[in-house]
């Protein structure tokens, strides 16, 4: 519920970046909805405000805990970030990337924008192979009580200057924060899945192996395959793994949620030789320039 010690809580956003992109998504109730894409069952509206209400239950004990610890600004951040969830609602949304509804509405504008122009990419590529790209280097690794240090724009340009060690490919894709766990030890682990074309899958894994080595046995930083279809769309987007951590982690959820919160929905997105556009209540991208697979 809303707390009742200070006044209802102003839900309309107030962007930094890509402000028309977030303002004609959060206008627009049809991503809120069950329409295309569709995420699966256990991703509907109905579910999505079930997490809701649960994330907003795991708040409000986060702040009664550190109040009684006497934590007086993490309870004002818990209590405010709980307000602003449970006062988004049509025509007011939040905006918020931990609000569990934004989040879906945001994750379901990015697939469809991203279906059509990897669609049209790919055509014109025919000799080309889309492929499908995990990378997780070891550094960007955060555990507990040092999740505030996470800055998801300064990390995605780090991955685009990297990148250009592999030449000027057209990259779309997202940041991701997977919670893992090493011998007992649990940590937030910045990784990336991202969309390429190549004629050489081999090399190409080749290339990004050396520059994201592996310093354990047991460790994966690069995963390439193939893409036979889009259906990895909504995996690249998800940001988190939300129902997992409901169920897993809930100790160490509310402070994940406030980096969400101060993380910008459209931030999350890496794309290069491509330009982001919003009209109508959607997104696009466009191509810019000449470029390479």
């Amino acid at each position: 519920m809303l707390n009742k010690n200070r006044p209802p809580p102003h839900t309309k956003p107030g962007f930094r970046s890509h402000v028309r992109a977030h303002q004609e998504i959060t206008s627009n109730e049809v991503w809120y909805g069950d329409q295309a894409p569709r995420l699966g069952k256990g991703f509907s509206a109905a579910k999505t405000q079930e997490r809701a209400t649960t994330v907003t239950g795991v708040l409000l004990r986060a702040a009664k805990k550190q109040e009684k610890n006497g934590s007086t600004d993490l309870t004002e951040k818990y209590f405010q970030l709980l307000d602003k969830i449970e006062g988004c609602r049509p025509r007011s949304r939040c905006g918020s990337l931990a609000c569990p509804r934004c989040a879906r509405a945001f994750q379901k504008a990015k697939i469809a924008a991203q279906q059509a122009v990897i669609t049209q990419t790919s055509k014109a590529r025919s000799g080309k192979q889309l492929v499908f790209v995990t990378l997780v280097p070891k550094s960007m690794m955060y555990g507990p009580g040092t999740l505030s240090r996470i800055d998801i724009k300064k990390a995605n340009r780090w991955l685009k200057d990297t990148l250009k060690q592999i030449g000027n490919r057209t990259t779309l894709g997202s940041a991701d924060l997977g919670w893992e766990t090493r011998r007992g030890e649990g940590y937030i682990q910045i990784h990336w899945h991202l969309a390429m074309w190549t004629s050489n899958i081999d090399n190409l894994e080749r290339k990004l192996k050396l520059i994201f080595s592996k310093t354990k046995k047991h460790e994966r930083p690069v995963d390439v395959r193939e893409a036979e279809d889009l259906g990895f769309l909504p995996y690249m987007n998800k940001a988190i793994k939300l129902p997992s951590l409901l169920r897993t982690n809930r100790t160490h959820l509310p402070e994940l949620m406030l980096v969400l919160d101060r993380t910008e929905p459209m931030d999350l997105m890496v794309q290069t030789n491509l330009r982001l556009s919003a009209q109508c209540g959607q997104l696009a991208f466009k191509p810019i320039g000449r470029i390479e697979g």
